[in-house]
């Protein structure tokens, strides 16, 4: 559900602001509009009670002189009259001086001009003459002797400038009144309104606006403001409660179906239907990681037998111990599916090899195959595995379902209890990698490994300077194995761990015995595998080891690949520190291979570098093995770490290496690795110019 934008709409607040504003205006203009009036009328009456208290000073004292033909004297008269007041102008007509003049009347008086100022009036002046029509209010009045004759007349007029000025402040100030008086209207009217209706509607549509997907608010609505508001917020919540505990039993019950659809009733695991989905997303994701998917088909051997002689009831009871048990062997990201009877599938992703299936697979036979008790009914089981890999054997779901159960069944006419690939050259690989497996742990328990020391030389002197000591798995049957062929199998199952200790519980022991002989075997180096480093116990195995053994810490240095530090390098740089404060020299194997930052390079607590046999092995006609030889041996000085070179094997590699500054020599050109008799040979004589 979602809101239409309203935004078009006309707001609250300006109809009822525009509502006021209106009202407020036609009373002001009404009010004002009388003020004015009155005020235009009271200033007209004031005008013509001037002109008479003017008429009243004058006429009397202007009839006299007027009669003595004295003008500059009544001229005087309407000056004074004209200083006192505001009049615009004051006309007196004398008839007498006409006569005389041989005019009708002579015209005198005062005006005022454009400045205000009072001067002389000039009859003949057009434009004083425009002024005067123009008054505002004029009156003229006899003047009479007490006999009744007219000696002439007084004109009074008054311009409408101070008038205006005055209805002037009467509009400005009605103005300013109408505005402050809207305002406050306005405001108060607001303040009434927003606390009211519009703040309690606001609340109710914010609380609407925020709704989750099915328009559902996801709060209740405040409950305040008028009354009507109170009642409309409560009777929405009620209607939202409603509305949620419906959609809650609803979601429940959907998801109950959905579940229902997706899951086996019995086990709980997914069924066909969640299983070809899982599939079909798995090998998406391998496709886009570049990785591999292994599909697993696991059938109970003679499962019906069981459920024709004991029933279903006890089958069931089976399903479920052996759904247990999976659940229990198989990681958390794999899928494990239930498709239907006694038959099982299993998705892991995320393989590099797919041999390493059978890893697990080997788990499933050995764990399926212990007893179980089912109502006192002592049972045993065992099961065929048919495996197929994304994308070696297929790429689409239907093929790999397809491959999976055939090789479930090769396995069934195998003899059952055991697991096939779908290619017969990788279900013979992935044997031999379990045999590989446990005779590693069966060499192990029987002490098969010997360790072989492999000489480090000064190449300028011809002078031992330390050794390695390297690991050789001396099979029963197989003879000598070489590393390569078990320490990626031994990393790859956990066994590096108790390998290594074994390796380095020998050399120690070893090494402490050639200096209490006399010997002088310098520095053994011993190989260290991260996972090792990972032990929260590992310092004190180390300490336990050097303190049973008798060996110095200064007799022994640890190698770590240049790989295996850039992993995780905060992690190596914390751990190595407290390997260095106990004495023990650091080197980093394979330097070169690993794109170490310098930054990381220069906070480890090492004291060699190894430069990786890759380098060393087409020299010195390689002009870029030379290169990189070199630019290792200048870092090493640089950072003022020492700095040995491996698999050295002629002269000319030698020299190359001493030349430019790589005086320790690792390699075939003084000694292959050998058993601990030969490098006692090695201690007591030597080695030849």
């Amino acid at each position: 559900m979602e809101f239409k934008n309203i935004t078009h709409e006309r707001s609250l607040y300006v109809t009822l602001g525009v509502i006021i504003v209106l009202v407020v205006t036609i009373i002001m203009s009404i009010h004002t509009a009388y003020v004015y009036m009155d005020t235009k009328n009271n200033i007209f009456q004031g005008m013509k009670q001037s002109s008479r208290h003017i008429i009243v000073s004058l006429q009397k004292n202007v009839m006299d002189l007027m009669k003595s033909y004295s003008i500059n004297e009544y001229d005087k008269l309407v000056l004074n009259e004209m200083e006192g007041r505001d009049n615009f102008a004051i006309i007196v007509e004398d008839y007498n001086m006409g006569k005389i003049l041989g005019e009708k009347a002579f015209l005198s008086g005062k005006i005022r001009d454009a400045e205000g100022n009072i001067i002389d009036y000039d009859s003949k002046n057009s434009e004083q003459n425009k002024q005067l029509e123009a008054c505002y209010y004029s009156d003229k009045y006899d003047i009479t002797t007490d006999s009744g004759d007219k000696l002439g007349t007084i004109a009074i007029y008054i311009s409408n400038i101070s008038m205006n000025a005055q209805l002037n402040k009467i509009i400005i100030g009605s103005i300013i009144n109408l505005v402050l008086l809207s305002l406050l209207f306005l405001l108060s009217l607001f303040i009434i309104i927003h606390f009211f209706i519009l703040k309690p509607l606001s609340d109710i549509i914010s609380c609407i606006k925020h709704s989750d997907h099915d328009g559902i608010p996801v709060a209740l609505i405040p409950n305040h403001g008028s009354k009507e508001i109170f009642l409309l917020s409560n009777t929405m919540n009620n209607m939202i409660i409603s509305i949620r505990d419906s959609r809650v039993a609803l979601k429940a019950q959907k998801n109950a179906l959905h579940y229902q659809a997706n899951h086996d009733a019995l086990t709980g695991l997914a069924n066909r239907i969640l299983f070809n989905d899982r599939l079909e997303q798995s090998i998406i994701k391998a496709k886009n990681n570049s990785t591999k998917v292994a599909l697993f088909f696991i059938d109970l051997d003679h499962f019906k037998k069981i459920n024709d002689s004991l029933g279903h009831e006890i089958g069931d009871k089976i399903l479920k111990v052996v759904t247990q048990r999976l659940n229990e062997t198989i990681c958390k990201e794999a899928t494990l599916a239930r498709l239907g009877g006694d038959e099982f599938s299993i998705i892991v992703e995320d393989l590099r090899q797919g041999q390493d299936a059978s890893l697990l697979a080997n788990k499933l036979i050995e764990l399926l195959s212990q007893p179980l008790t089912i109502e006192d009914n002592l049972l045993y089981i065992s099961s065929s595995i048919g495996i197929s890999i994304y994308p070696d054997d297929g790429v689409s779901a239907q093929n790999l379902i397809k491959y999976a159960d055939a090789a479930m069944y090769k396995a069934k006419d195998e003899g059952r209890n055991n697991f096939q690939y779908y290619s017969a050259e990788m279900t013979e690989l992935a044997f031999e990698r379990v045999v590989m497996d446990t005779s590693l742990r069966e060499a192990l328990k029987n002490g098969d490994f010997v360790v072989y020391y492999q000489p480090q030389v000064n190449g300028n002197n011809n002078k031992l300077v330390g050794m390695e000591a390297l690991v050789r798995w001396q099979h029963p049957i197989m003879g000598l194995v070489a590393p390569s062929k078990f320490i990626p199998l031994a990393e790859e199952t956990g066994m590096i761990i108790p390998l290594d200790q074994y390796v380095m519980r020998c050399a120690m022991t070893q090494i402490a015995k050639w200096y209490k002989e006399g010997f002088k075997p310098g520095v053994v180096a011993l190989n260290l595998a991260m996972k090792q480093l990972h032990q929260k116990d590992f310092i004190s195995i180390l300490e336990t080891m050097l303190k049973e053994t008798e060996c110095k810490a200064e007799w022994i240095e640890l190698e770590v690949t240049e790989s295996q530090i850039m992993t995780n390098p905060e992690e190596a740089i914390k751990i190595l520190k407290q390997i260095n404060d106990m004495g023990i020299k650091l080197a980093v194997d394979d330097f070169g291979t690993g794109y170490s930052s310098l930054s990381y390079l220069k906070r480890l607590p090492i004291d060699k570098l190894k430069i990786d046999q890759s380098f060393i092995r087409d020299l010195p006609e390689d002009e870029e093995d030379a290169s990189i030889t070199k630019a290792v041996i200048a870092l090493s000085k640089s950072l003022n770490l020492r700095v040995i070179a491996e698999g050295v094997e002629t002269k000319e590699q030698k020299e190359f290496l001493i030349e430019n500054g790589c005086n320790n020599i690792q390699g075939y050109f003084y000694g292959k690795p050998m058993p601990a008799n030969e490098m006692e040979k090695v201690l007591s004589k030597g080695f030849n110019s």
